[in-house]
């Protein structure tokens, strides 16, 4: 019965809904950031000695952060959880973007805040962060920064 009312639901929904139906989750269960793809586009952050490097995947919002770069900023902590910090130039983005696992090492984009943030350790997913990327260097040099971030294209 629950496939013949999803059937009838996606034939009469619109498009739209459909898309965003997909972009969120498939039988009930959340999309994760490892379903969209990653760009050739990778960046160093650093603070205090410490570095890591993020692969960003191939989204509108995380290539107009790319664009931005380099940069030096001033970190942020939320939580005890993640580094945050403002670029200067808000990001566009789009509903398939706006979901994220809330794992260490996500490189996401608090839209209502206009934040770039690095995670430290897991935290909550909500349907306004919008995943930039993932560490692919350096995952335990995160938690340790502070002060000044310098992020540069890698």
């Amino acid at each position: 019965m629950k496939i013949n009312i999803a059937v009838l639901f996606l034939s009469v929904a619109p498009l739209s809904m459909v898309s965003q139906l997909h972009a969120h989750s498939i039988n009930g269960e959340h999309l994760s950031g490892q379903e969209l793809a990653l760009s050739e586009k990778k960046i160093q952050v650093s603070s205090n000695r410490n570095v890591a490097v993020f692969q960003l995947y191939d989204t509108r919002a995380a290539a107009e952060f790319y664009r931005q770069l380099p940069l030096e900023l001033e970190l942020s902590n939320f939580r005890q959880a993640q580094w945050m910090f403002y670029p200067p130039e808000k990001l566009n983005i789009t509903d398939n973007e706006a979901y994220h696992d809330g794992k260490k090492g996500e490189l996401s984009y608090y839209a209502p805040w206009g934040d770039v943030f690095m995670l430290y350790k897991d935290f909550y997913a909500s349907d306004h962060m919008h995943r930039l990327g993932v560490v692919i260097d350096g995952i335990d040099n995160i938690a340790p920064m502070s002060g000044t971030v310098a992020i540069e294209k890698y």
